[in-house]
C-alpha cells in the first residue's frame, strides 16, 4: 500500500509534453470515483486482452471482479502482470501493476461493501473465498492492483502526460 506521495515526472516522449494538471490526490479521486475500468492482461501467446471490468477503489489498490472460468482470469494465472485505463472526459489514466489474489474474507467483506453504491444493482457475497452474485451460482474471483507506475494523459490542448512511479519498476 502507497504510503507516501508520489511525485510526478515529465514523460521522456513526445519531447516538450507538458504535465497534466493532475494532483496525486486528483488522480486518486479520479479513480474512486470512476464508473468505467477497463483490465489489460496477456493471452498466452501474447497477444493482448482488454476487457470492462466493475471494479472499485479501496486502500490504493483497485479491486476487480471475474468469473473464475474467464478468459482474462485465466491469463492472470499465467502472467499477474496488467493494466487498468480509467477513461476520462479531460484526462485518460493507465495504472500498471500486479493483480493479487484476494482471498481474506474481512478483505473480501470490504471489498464488496464498496460494489452497492458504485453499481446499485449488484450486491455480492462473500463465501469461501470468494464473490457470489445472489441470482447466480457462479464464483467470481476478486483482484486487487496497486498500481506500480500511473500514467494520465490531458486531452486539453493536444496531449499532455505525466507520470507517477510509486515503486521501483523502470
Amino acid at each position: 500500500m502507497t504510503t507516501y506521495t508520489p511525485v510526478p515526472e515529465q514523460l521522456s516522449s513526445p519531447h516538450g509534453t507538458p504535465l497534466t494538471a493532475l494532483s496525486w490526490a486528483d488522480v486518486r479521486t479520479r479513480v474512486a470515483g470512476a464508473g468505467d475500468y477497463l483490465l489489460a492482461t496477456t493471452d498466452r501467446d501474447g497477444r493482448p486482452h482488454v476487457v470492462p471490468v466493475l471494479a472499485v477503489w479501496l486502500e490504493d489498490t483497485v479491486c476487480f471482479v471475474t468469473f473464475s472460468q474467464a478468459r482474462k482470469a485465466r491469463n492472470l494465472t499465467r502472467n499477474d502482470g496488467c493494466a487498468i485505463t480509467v477513461p476520462g472526459p479531460e484526462v485518460d489514466l493507465v495504472l500498471e501493476g500486479t493483480a493479487h489474489r484476494v482471498r481474506d474474507t474481512d478483505r473480501l467483506g470490504q471489498i464488496a461493501e464498496l460494489f452497492p453504491p458504485k453499481y446499485p444493482w449488484w450486491h455480492p457475497v462473500v463465501r469461501d473465498g470468494e464473490f457470489y452474485d445472489p441470482a447466480d451460482t457462479d464464483p467470481r474471483h476478486v483482484y486487487a492492483v496497486e498500481p506500480a507506475r500511473v500514467f494520465a494523459f490531458g486531452k486539453e490542448n493536444g496531449f499532455s502526460a505525466t507520470r507517477w512511479r510509486l515503486t521501483g519498476l523502470g
